[in-house]
C-alpha cells in the first residue's frame, strides 16, 4: 500500500508523510491480522520506539503521579524555609541548606524542572509530525518552544542573564541610566517569553485543559515579575523572597503541567488542529450584531423609501406645475384670440359708419382752409407708412367644409362669391387708410 501526497516540497515534510503512512500500514495490518486492541495500541509506533502510553496514562487524574510529588516538593521547601529558624539553629549547615536565599537547591530543582519541559515539548514536536492534516509544517512550532524553555533553564541554574546585564554595563552596549542592570535582561526576556506564550496557545487550542494551565504560568510569571518591580510597595518586607519565590515555584509548576496534559491529549484524542472556531467575542455577541444589522438593514431600506417618495411628490408636483401653466397659457390665448375678434369686428362696424361722413366732410375741409395750417405738424396718420399688402387667399376668411358635398361648379361659383367679397373688403381698407 502506497499513498501519496500533493504538495510536498521538503524533504522533511515528504519523510514526516511517510512515516506517518508506515505507522497507519502497521495499525491496518495488526487490525487485519485479529490482533487484540492492546497491542494495536503499541503497534501504532514504528519498530525501536519506545511506547509512550506506558508512561502516559490513558486516564488523566492518573497524571498526578508526576506533576502532585513536584507541587509538594515546592511546598515543602516554601515550608522548612518559613519554619527553619524554629525548628534548627541559625549556623548550622542544614539551615543554610534548606534556605531558599543561600541554598542552590531550588535552582537546581526550578533548573531541572523546566530542562524537562523542554524535553516534553520535543516529545510534543514529535508526536505533532503524525499529523496528516499540518501542510503548513506548524509542529516546528514546539522546537522554539522547547529552545525557549531551554533558554530559560539555564538562565535561571546559572544565573546567566545577571553576567549578561554586567556584560552590557561594562561594555557599555545600552545606557539606560540607573535602570540597565534590570532592562538588559529584562526586555529580551519579555519579547522570548510572549513569543513562547503564543505558540503554545496557538498549538493548545483544541486542549482545554492544557490551553487553561498555559494561561495561569503565563499569569503567574506576570504576577511575579510585577511583585519583584514593586516589592517596596507590598507590606511584609521580611517575607518578600518567601512570597517571591512561592509564586515562581507555581508557576513553573503549572507550564510543566500544562505540557503534560497537552501530551497526553495529542496521545489519546487527536494529533491534528482542531478546525478553526469563530470568535468567542462574535459567538457572545452575535445576537447583538445580527439585531445590528437588522437594524442598519432597515434604516437604509426605510432611506431608500423616503427618497423613493420625495422623487415621486417631486415629479407629481413638477407634472402639476406644467399643467397648469399649459391651461394659464392656454386661457391666455383663448382671451387674446377673443380680444382680437372683437377689436376687428369693431373696427369694421367703425370703418362702416364712418364713410359716408368723411366722403361729404372732405369739400368743406377744402372749402375752408385753416390758416395756420402750415405752422401746424403732420398728423400722425398722414406720418404713417401704408401698410404692405400681405398675399394671402381670398378663401381664408370662409370656412371650406362649405365646399364639402357640392358639385364641381357649385364649388367654383360660391368661390367665385367669395372672392368678389375679399375684393369689395380690400378696396374698403384701401379707402380707410388713404
Amino acid at each position: 500500500m502506497s499513498t501519496g501526497f500533493a504538495g510536498s516540497r521538503s524533504m522533511d515534510e515528504r519523510r514526516r508523510r511517510r512515516l506517518a503512512s508506515e505507522s497507519l500500514e502497521s495499525l491496518d495490518d495488526s487490525n487485519d491480522d485479529s490482533t487484540p486492541a492492546s497491542n494495536a495500541r503499541t503497534n501504532r509506533f514504528a519498530a525501536g520506539q519506545y511506547p509512550l502510553r506506558t508512561l502516559i496514562f490513558p486516564k488523566r487524574w492518573k497524571l498526578a503521579v508526576y506533576y502532585l510529588p513536584i507541587f509538594l516538593c515546592f511546598s515543602g521547601l516554601i515550608a522548612f524555609d518559613y519554619y527553619r529558624m524554629e525548628w534548627f539553629a541559625p549556623e548550622s549547615a542544614l539551615s543554610a541548606y534548606l534556605s531558599l536565599e543561600q541554598s542552590p537547591l531550588p535552582l537546581f530543582l526550578t533548573g531541572s524542572l523546566l530542562f524537562f519541559s523542554g524535553q516534553i515539548a520535543l516529545l510534543i514536536a514529535a508526536l505533532r509530525t503524525q499529523s496528516l492534516h499540518d501542510f503548513s509544517g506548524r509542529h516546528r512550532l514546539w522546537k522554539y518552544v522547547a529552545g525557549g524553555l531551554f533558554l530559560f533553564a539555564l538562565c535561571m541554574t546559572t544565573q546567566l542573564h545577571q553576567v549578561w546585564a554586567s556584560t552590557v554595563i561594562e561594555l557599555r552596549l545600552f545606557d539606560w541610566g540607573p535602570h540597565t542592570q534590570l532592562l538588559a535582561w529584562l526586555i529580551p526576556a519579555l519579547v522570548i517569553g510572549f513569543t513562547v506564550s503564543l505558540m503554545s496557545y496557538l498549538e493548545m487550542r483544541g486542549d482545554r485543559a492544557g490551553l487553561n494551565f498555559t494561561i495561569l504560568a503565563v499569569a503567574t510569571y506576570m504576577t511575579y515579575l510585577t511583585f519583584t518591580l514593586t516589592g517596596n510597595l507590598i507590606p511584609w518586607e521580611s517575607h518578600h523572597n518567601l512570597i517571591g519565590t512561592g509564586i515562581l515555584f507555581f508557576a513553573h509548576w503549572s507550564l510543566f503541567t500544562s505540557l503534560l496534559l497537552h501530551t497526553h491529549h495529542l496521545l489519546y484524542r487527536s494529533v491534528d488542529l482542531p478546525e478553526k472556531a469563530p470568535s468567542r467575542f462574535k459567538k457572545h455577541f452575535a445576537h447583538q450584531l445580527h439585531r445590528r444589522r437588522i437594524k442598519k438593514k432597515a434604516r437604509q431600506v426605510a432611506k431608500a423609501l423616503k427618497q423613493k417618495e420625495l422623487l415621486a411628490n417631486r415629479t407629481a408636483q413638477q407634472s402639476a406645475q406644467k399643467e397648469t401653466e399649459e391651461v394659464f397659457i392656454d386661457a391666455k390665448t383663448a382671451e387674446s384670440i377673443s380680444k382680437s375678434t372683437n377689436t376687428s369686428s369693431r373696427r369694421k362696424k367703425s370703418a362702416s359708419v364712418q364713410k359716408p361722413e368723411t366722403k361729404a366732410s372732405l369739400p368743406q375741409e377744402d372749402s375752408r382752409p385753416d390758416p395756420d395750417e402750415d405752422l401746424e405738424p403732420v398728423p400722425q396718420q398722414s406720418a404713417r407708412k401704408p401698410k404692405s399688402k400681405r398675399n394671402m387667399r381670398v378663401d381664408n376668411a370662409h370656412d371650406p367644409e362649405l365646399l364639402k358635398g357640392l358639385s364641381k361648379r357649385e364649388r367654383r361659383k360660391l368661390q367665385k362669391q367669395w372672392r368678389e367679397e375679399e375684393r369689395q373688403n380690400a378696396q374698403r381698407n384701401r379707402e380707410d387708410y388713404s
